[in-house]
């Protein structure tokens, strides 16, 4: 990890026979400012949704150099893309339907560019206060958006993913920017993770810790022991700046501005 920012990583089985979660922090030796992350979810049969989430992994290693720089959006686009090309292939090659979440992060200076596809989520605060986050590519969140006084009437059907890498539909990953102010800090995380430990319990144990290096793993337990008998791959990844960059107060968007929400 860069002396820019530090990366705390958390990846739990659960009561699972596979981990079928995958994440990764890449950095650039003549560009120490950088970095990427990722998170994958894998789907598809024991076999196959492991080998989906690592083929997200392993196109990013083979990806990423200081070029991404050059225009970050048409990176992360071409990633997501390639991706879904390799999870496709992976599924002609093994005769099933393996498919994959994923949610990248690239850190370039002082600013900040992610795309997501499914419902591996990232969250960005400022200190304690969540300034944003992706919304999921689930049924649940159409119906949401449409109307979100509408109850839930099959929990199982609402919460399928319409998008995903590798999967029967077309992937239009979802894009967002911002500048980075000097308490801004990032969380991505697999469904396993946010559906049992909200945004302001995350900000605070973050923000309270004296040692931060040590909040992915206390979290990801915490998520996991709610979710009990049956409980999902549990993954977190925490990225804090280590230095200040800019003012609290002064916050520029990018023009593909993420949707604000909690």
């Amino acid at each position: 990890m860069s002396g820019t920012w530090h990366a705390d990583l958390a990846s739990l089985t659960g009561d699972r026979a596979e981990q079928q979660d995958r994440s990764l922090i890449l950095t650039l030796p003549d560009r120490p400012q950088d970095c990427l992350a990722i998170l994958a979810d894998g789907m598809g049969g024991r076999a196959g949704g492991a080998l989906a989430a690592q083929a997200v992994i392993d196109t990013a290693k083979a990806m990423f150099s200081a070029n991404a720089a050059d225009n970050p959006q048409a990176f992360l686009s071409a990633l997501c893309d390639k991706a879904d090309d390799a999870i496709r292939a992976l599924g002609h090659s093994n005769g099933n339907n393996p498919a994959s979440t994923c949610v990248m992060l690239y850190l370039c200076g002082d600013e900040a560019y992610w795309v997501h596809v499914g419902d591996s989520r990232l969250y960005h605060f400022g200190g304690e206060t969540l300034l944003s986050h992706t919304r999921d590519h689930t049924v649940a969140e159409l119906r949401r958006q449409h109307d979100e006084h509408l109850p839930i009437v099959d929990a199982e059907q609402d919460h399928r993913l319409y998008m995903c890498l590798g999967g029967e539909n077309g992937v239009h990953p979802e894009f967002a920017a911002c500048a980075i102010g000097a308490d801004d800090w990032f969380a991505l995380s697999s469904d396993g993770f946010w559906q049992h430990v909200g945004a302001d319990e995350t900000a605070h144990e973050v923000m309270s810790s004296d040692k931060p290096g040590d909040c992915a793993e206390r979290l990801a337990k915490i998520a996991t022991e709610r979710a009990g008998t049956g409980s999902d791959n549990t993954s977190l990844i925490i990225l804090t700046r280590a230095g200040k960059t800019r003012s609290a107060g002064w916050r520029r968007f990018l023009p593909q501005r993420l949707r604000q929400g909690k």
